[in-house]
């Protein structure tokens, strides 16, 4: 995964997709359901600005909903580490 030198963000590439998707390798309904929620999400982003906030809410919802499937259990820590800002010890 590659940097994008002009923004500092590490683009999301195919490969990327590819790693964190092996968990529905034997779950397709599962990788079906998923994919509608990202289609549900486009639908928002492309209707404008109202949509984008009620995107970014829904996106805000599922990160958090990841939590307890991580090794954090400090809200704040967790947050950090998403956003990649999680000083190291």
């Amino acid at each position: 995964m590659a940097e994008n030198d002009s923004t500092g963000e590490v683009p999301l590439d195919s490969e990327d997709w590819e790693i964190v998707f092996r968990v529905y390798a034997g779950s397709p309904v599962l990788a079906l359901i998923l994919a509608q929620h990202f289609d549900y999400l486009k639908g928002l982003v492309q209707r404008g600005p109202q949509g984008t906030i009620e995107g970014v809410a829904a996106l805000d919802r599922a990160i958090d909903s990841l939590m307890p499937h991580a090794e954090f259990r400090d809200a704040e820590q967790y947050r950090l580490a998403v956003t990649g800002n999680l000083p190291p010890k």
